[in-house]
């Protein structure tokens, strides 16, 4: 009998046991629920403060300014709970979200009415300003150039016209040479007398030189240099005679 009773006594208390156990667990998950849903309140209040447009002045029937708080609709955001495991033997209760009524918005004011615009004072009409336009300067005609100077007059002729001859001597012999002058020019020249010891058909070839170059200057002939020199002095002669009768 004493067994008995024990037995009672000692399940008595298990079951006392449990009933506290679950009665903390659900005070447990009540308030772990409360913590969430208060700090999400939290910040949806602050989220929308910021959100807040500041207040405009408006301007009133008598003239003044008035500030006219303008109070926007308040959005409450859902709140997401945390989610709690549940023990058996109880079930846990979840917190009805606070509902925030919304505030009415204030009816804009009305437009503050512009002053009527000043019209264009007239102007005067342009005066006409005479201006005098003074008379193109005369055209400035040229001077005619100079005329040009007349031409030099031609150069007296170094030698007179006619027919002159001269004498040239040499180791060999002597020379007579003949100069015809037409027009103040050398016309053609010729040996009148050969009188050297060898014949003068050795210096033909610069016999045409005189009347070609205008001057007694003509070539040596090789071989004859002296019946050449003896040539060349007869005509310088002549020339001299025919230079003589210019003057």
């Amino acid at each position: 009998m004493a067994q008995s009773g024990s037995g009672k006594r000692a399940s008595g208390k298990i079951s006392n046991n449990l009933v506290a156990a679950g009665s903390a667990a659900v005070i447990a998950v009540y308030g772990a629920g409360y913590v969430k849903t208060k700090s999400a309140a939290d910040r949806m209040e602050q989220h929308v403060a910021e959100r807040r447009p500041p207040a405009r002045p408006v301007a009133a029937a008598g003239g003044a300014e008035t500030e006219v708080q303008v109070q926007p609709v308040r959005r409450e955001a859902p709140v997401e709970l945390a989610r709690v495991v549940e023990p058996k033997p109880a079930e846990a209760k979840s917190l009805p979200s606070p509902v925030v009524e919304p505030k009415p918005v204030a009816a804009p004011a009305k437009a503050v009415e512009t002053a009527p615009t000043a019209e264009p004072t007239p102007t005067a009409p342009p005066v006409a300003v005479a201006v005098t336009v003074a008379p193109p300067p005369p055209p400035v005609v040229a001077a005619a150039p100079p005329p040009p100077p007349p031409p030099p007059p031609p150069p007296a002729p170094k030698w007179k016209d006619g027919t002159y001859t001269g004498w040239g001597t040499s180791r060999h012999g002597d020379i007579q040479a003949q100069v015809v002058i037409e027009d103040g020019k050398i016309k053609a020249a010729t040996i009148a007398q050969c009188l050297t010891r060898y014949s003068c058909d050795v210096i033909d070839k610069i016999i045409p030189q005189v009347a070609k170059r205008q001057s007694p200057e003509t070539d040596v002939v090789s071989g004859a240099t002296q019946s050449s020199d003896a040539f060349y002095f007869g005509v310088v002669e002549a020339l001299g005679k025919a230079k003589a009768d210019a003057k």
